[in-house]
């Protein structure tokens, strides 16, 4: 675990946290996200909560951990060992510091958790504190693109592997364990989500549940896959056919592909997440289509799959250098087929690199 992310600048991450925290007055500031705990500390295990207290920042976990932490955790952090449960830890630390509030990373705490808080911590006011960390991570250093980056040539290498094992016969099942073995095999710790193998009429559920079902000559194949390299994730979608294209599905995947390099070519630093996902979306509406698409154009990508910013139609953020999201429009006729493609793209101080280099041609198998 301790190699993956060994060039990562932790303690650059806390103090950054710190700056932010101490200009906000949000002190102590509890983190229980797992995720964030890792991209603050480079701890990989699976318990554990980061406290940002104003004099010093605490790492507890329990004896499983002690050692592993002690050996992972930047200098500029500081291990507790549990004493019995996590919160009679946390009200022993408050009332060593004297502290009677607290504020709360807001969406990785559950309810049975802030329950727990309540009943075992009484006397301490909860406060809500945002996701600090989750902004933070929106921007990506030069560290992490080079992981996504990596992850996504991969991916591009496992697409072109692919290609090779479609042929009518072949389950959904069997091309998903292939790419699974493939990532395994060529330096990935694992899939960065279950991989989507949606053939034939599957194809027009975005989020298809893969299975046994053969693969026939004339159906579409549509297969969303990603990895994960050294922590950080890689997204693709790709749509292809077997032998033949049905009626229509030809014109079907002109226009998403149409659309959706349209949106490539237009992301650069200051266009808002939701003129970019309009892009699409209107490209598509105008031939036609407009119903047919029915989720958001795309997301970010890091040390989740699925993380900030949202691209689609309600929201605004604008984009910034550093930022690494998907393009993925899709139009689904349903019971009958689907089309999607989908590619990660980061972006530049002048405008974009499109990371995951696969072919968008039409491809008949």
């Amino acid at each position: 675990m301790q190699g993956d992310f060994i060039s990562m600048n932790y303690r650059t991450r806390i103090k950054k946290i710190q700056k932010y925290l101490l200009e906000k007055r949000q002190f102590p500031y509890l983190v229980a996200s797992l995720i964030n705990i890792k991209y603050c500390t480079g701890f990989e295990g699976s318990y554990g909560y980061l406290i940002f207290f104003e004099d010093e920042t605490v790492f507890v976990s329990d004896s499983r951990y002690e050692e592993y932490a002690l050996t992972i955790l930047p200098k500029n952090v500081h291990f507790v060992l549990q004493d019995k449960d996590f919160f009679k830890t946390l009200q022993s630390l408050m009332k060593q510091k004297k502290i009677k509030n607290i504020f709360f990373e807001e969406h990785s705490i559950t309810l049975s958790q802030y329950r727990t808080f309540k009943e075992q911590c009484k006397g301490i006011a909860i406060n809500y504190g945002g996701d600090v960390i989750n902004q933070l991570r929106i921007i990506k250093d030069d560290d992490e693109i080079e992981n996504i980056k990596k992850a996504a040539q991969i991916t591009d290498k496992c697409f072109y592997h692919i290609l090779e094992f479609i042929k009518p016969g072949v389950t959904e099942w069997d091309i998903a364990i292939e790419i699974e073995y493939f990532y395994k095999t060529n330096g990935c710790e694992k899939n960065s989500f279950d991989t989507i193998v949606a053939s034939g009429a599957g194809s027009s559920m975005p989020h298809y549940k893969t299975g046994a079902k053969k693969i026939k000559a004339g159906e579409p194949v549509l297969i969303d896959m990603g990895c994960v390299y050294r922590g950080y994730c890689s997204d693709i979608t790709r749509t292809v056919f077997v032998k033949d294209i049905p009626d229509g599905i030809s014109t079907i995947y002109s226009v998403v592909k149409d659309a959706q390099q349209k949106a490539v070519d237009a992301v650069k630093p200051n266009l808002t997440t939701n003129k970019l996902d309009s892009i699409a979306r209107d490209f598509i509406a105008a031939k036609g289509y407009g119903a047919l698409f029915g989720h958001s154009l795309g997301h970010g990508v890091g040390l989740d799959v699925h993380e900030l910013p949202a691209v689609k139609q309600n929201g605004a953020v604008a984009l910034k250098k550093g930022m690494v999201i998907t393009i993925e429009p899709g139009i689904y006729i349903p019971r009958e087929a689907g089309v999607r493609i989908e590619d990660m793209v980061l972006v530049t101080s002048s405008g974009h690199e499109v990371l995951t280099k696969s072919t968008k041609e039409l491809i008949v198998l």
